[in-house]
């Protein structure tokens, strides 16, 4: 377990604050079962809860190896979605991003690509990892564009590995060294 509470990374116009189980808010699973916002999250098969929300926070929060953080907008305080970096592999140095933008009038602002810039620079600077990867569904244009915005690589790709609707698609994976290190 990791208290990394009073930790704030700060951005242009949004911050990222480690989630606490007071977010688990009706808005926050609202978004989650909203079929446009999770229809690339592996957490859309099941219907979330309040309840389970906060179990899913509070489960996280004791996990060392996994940092989960709410995107918050500076201008007004509004927790617009969720940042994680984990699991993070301490024999190699390597942790996964994972990113949802719940709130639909912030999709297309940059704040996706703001919120990854300032997770890996946390990763790299602060906690020295080596490396930080992503996966990214072949459809998902604005995770894809922001990850390549960002120096990211494409390292593979699954082919027809996930089910999107009525069909399988690629999986994209994604990774980025930390300069610093390699």
């Amino acid at each position: 377990m990791h208290d990394n509470s009073q930790l704030r990374l700060e951005g242009e116009t949004i911050y990222l604050s480690p989630i606490q189980p007071a977010d688990a808010t009706d808005t926050y699973v609202h978004w989650l079962n909203i079929p446009e916002v999770n229809q690339f999250l592996e957490s859309r098969f099941i219907v979330h809860t309040k309840e389970s929300v906060r179990a899913y926070i509070e489960k996280v929060i004791k996990d060392p190896a996994v940092y989960l953080f709410a995107i918050v907008k500076k201008d007004t305080n509004e927790h617009i979605g969720n940042i994680k970096l984990g699991p993070i592999d301490p024999h190699h140095s390597v942790g996964s991003i994972g990113i949802m933008i719940g709130d639909q009038n912030s999709w297309g602002r940059g704040f996706a690509t703001q919120a990854i810039r300032l997770l890996v620079e946390y990763a790299f600077g602060t906690l020295h990892l080596h490396k930080v990867t992503a996966g990214a569904y072949e459809n998902n244009i604005g995770s894809i564009k922001a990850f390549l915005k960002l120096g990211f690589f494409e390292e593979g790709r699954k082919k027809q590995h996930v089910r999107f609707r009525d069909s399988y698609i690629d999986e994209l994976l994604f990774g980025k060294l930390n300069p610093d290190l390699t």
